[in-house]
């Protein structure tokens, strides 16, 4: 189909004035579909929105696919625990179109629509005619820059129409997606948030004297191996257990851990604790689990059976769990886009039967609606001359609060509480950050950090 045919298909879905009513948008979903619309009607190809984690990425994509009424669309993911998600959410949205999978085994691309992963196309076999594709959707488009992704685009007709999708579009000068394709819509956590889209969220630090010094940088990034070395250790782990016993119990809470093993004590920890926790990763021959438990553990922390999910970075991306309100990373991270990924599972809306929990009633009673929490642990770092990205750093503040909810209440959470014995040898303290937000604030690039590398790392030095 002809892009001419395509961008008239939008302004007929439009035209009657009720297209948003139809499609069930939520507050600031409407802009930015029309944004979208524009962009494609002034004849261009290629373009990206920028929206954080939770706003509904996949659903603006899927309505634009339903607004082009295009007869092949492909919609790209980078990973395959995000195939099945992405399929699920269009047979929801858009009932009556058969959907096909290419992925992994799965070869079934003459559906009208295909949902494929970025590493099957690259290994692109003569049973897919690329071609014939009228609307591409490249889900976390950020992972699409390197040289051999890039290639993709070459693949397509040149009237093909491309949407990128992302909530991290900027690496360093060089790397970023508006080198790719122009930016359609932008929208950062603060809006989302302001306008009720994203939960109220506050973050906090827990603070030790270990020493980070001597773990090592690789690839721009702290090494997991020294990590597992230094900071993996009894009291620090017993921390998480206890910051959740005393200040968030009850609540669905993620853990952050550096490997497989220290997700599985982490998770041990806590059950010894009496808290009903599970840890998942992604199966090793070393530390094998079927795809059956991932899903198990999965499920049952998305319906509150369990309380606190350990894991290595496996559900940063494409995991949504509304029932999630606190995050502890145990794991450090130099990377903006972690952290900023990180933080986004935790900012989604209570929904369904989320309100059935006692933790969510509770919440809605002191706060009028989701009060997340992310507590990021820092750690002595004055030795290594930088220290770790928080998700404060992404949030720019200490907090950000949906205009429902009682900034009053929020504020009476003590600032300082010291959480553990004396007799402890690593004092630990928990405290709404002020003085790194405001220094990171007045920061450049990347909206307000400094430039990252080419992995979306950076590292802001500490203040002496």
């Amino acid at each position: 189909m002809k892009q001419k045919e395509l961008t008239a298909n939008i302004l007929n879905f439009i035209k009657d004035g009720q297209w948003d009513q139809r499609l069930g948008l939520r507050s600031g979903q409407a802009g930015i579909f029309q944004a979208m619309c524009r962009f494609f009607q002034t004849g261009e190809k290629r373009g990206y929105i920028k929206i954080p984690s939770g706003v509904g990425k996949t659903n603006l994509a899927i309505w634009l696919a339903m607004a082009c009424a295009a007869p092949r669309i492909l919609f790209l993911v980078p990973r395959l625990n995000l195939v099945d998600q992405t399929i699920k959410r269009f047979k929801k949205l858009w009932a009556t179109q058969e959907i096909g999978g290419y992925f992994g085994a799965q070869n079934k691309a003459s559906a009208p629509i295909v949902v494929a992963t970025y590493q099957k196309m690259q290994r692109l076999q003569s049973d897919v005619n690329t071609q014939e594709f009228d609307l591409v959707i490249w889900d976390e488009v950020h992972e699409a820059l390197s040289p051999k992704r890039q290639r993709l685009f070459k693949l397509f007709n040149e009237e093909t129409i491309h949407l990128g999708l992302t909530a991290s579009d900027t690496y360093n000068t060089d790397k970023k997606v508006a080198n790719i394709m122009p930016k359609i819509h932008n929208m950062e956590l603060e809006e989302a948030i302001k306008l009720g889209i994203l939960a109220g969220v506050q973050c906090w630090i827990a603070r030790t004297n270990l020493d980070i010094g001597k773990i090592e940088v690789v690839k721009g990034d702290y090494d997991a191996r020294t990590q597992a070395r230094i900071i993996d250790i009894g009291r620090r782990n017993k921390a998480a257990v206890d910051i959740y016993q005393k200040h968030l119990a009850g609540q669905t809470c993620l853990v952050t851990t550096i490997n497989i093993n220290h997700a599985i004590k982490v998770a041990q920890l806590f059950q010894k604790a009496g808290i009903k926790a599970e840890a998942v990763w992604g199966n090793t021959t070393e530390n094998p689990i079927s795809p059956k438990v991932i899903k198990q553990r999965l499920d049952d922390f998305r319906s509150g059976k369990i309380q606190v999910l350990t894991t290595v970075d496996l559900i940063d991306k494409g995991f949504d769990n509304t029932l999630l309100s606190a995050l502890i990373n145990l794991r450090l991270t130099a990377s903006v886009v972690k952290a900023t990924q990180r933080g986004g599972r935790v900012l989604r809306l209570f929904n369904g039967h989320d309100d059935l929990q006692a933790f969510v009633k509770k919440m809605f009673a002191q706060f009028n609606g989701k009060l997340a929490t992310v507590v990021d642990f820092l750690d002595d770092c004055h030795n290594h001359g930088f220290r770790p990205v928080l998700f404060s750093d992404i949030l720019k503040g200490s907090y950000k609060l949906p205009p429902a909810m009682d900034e009053r209440a929020v504020l009476g959470i003590k600032r300082e509480v010291n959480l553990w014995p004396t007799d402890l040898d690593i004092d630990f303290q928990v405290e709404l950050i002020t003085e790194v937000a405001r220094v990171t604030r007045e920061m450049t690039s990347y909206d307000h950090l400094p430039v990252a590398d080419p992995n979306g790392i950076v590292f802001l030095p500490v203040k002496r």
